[in-house]
């Protein structure tokens, strides 16, 4: 019996990262749109909650949201498939700032949405 189950952790041990247990690859990235701010939006400076739908054939495993380079927090759970992130930002006023985040799922299969978001004066 032991070495059954030693020989069936050792096969699990040969399977290539991003593969369940089926041994199939994983090969799709996950899904991301924003669902506030959405792009184009003309906000005031302030404390707002960054909200982004992500989705997976499989799971997401986190969001990162960014404000241009500067990342804004890392998410590892959502309600459903949303995932939120508050923040205090947009306090140049008369700016445009991009907003990026990024959905991963554990392979790690990546991609991203962007909005441009402008603050009124």
């Amino acid at each position: 019996m032991r070495f059954l189950l030693a020989a069936a952790f050792g096969l699990l041990a040969l399977l290539p990262a991003g593969c369940d247990s089926s041994g199939t690859p994983d090969t799709v990235a996950p899904e991301i749109s924003w669902v506030y701010p959405h792009d184009g939006d003309t906000v005031s400076p302030g404390v707002y909650t960054l909200t982004a739908v992500a989705t997976d054939d499989r799971a997401v495993d986190f969001v990162v949201f960014f404000v241009g380079s500067e990342m804004l927090g890392l998410v590892h759970t959502a309600q459903g498939d949303t995932y939120r992130v508050a923040v205090e930002c947009f306090s140049d006023t008369g700016h445009v700032y991009q907003l990026r985040a990024f959905a991963y799922d554990k392979t790690p299969n990546g991609t991203c949405a962007d909005a441009i978001v402008y603050v009124r004066r």
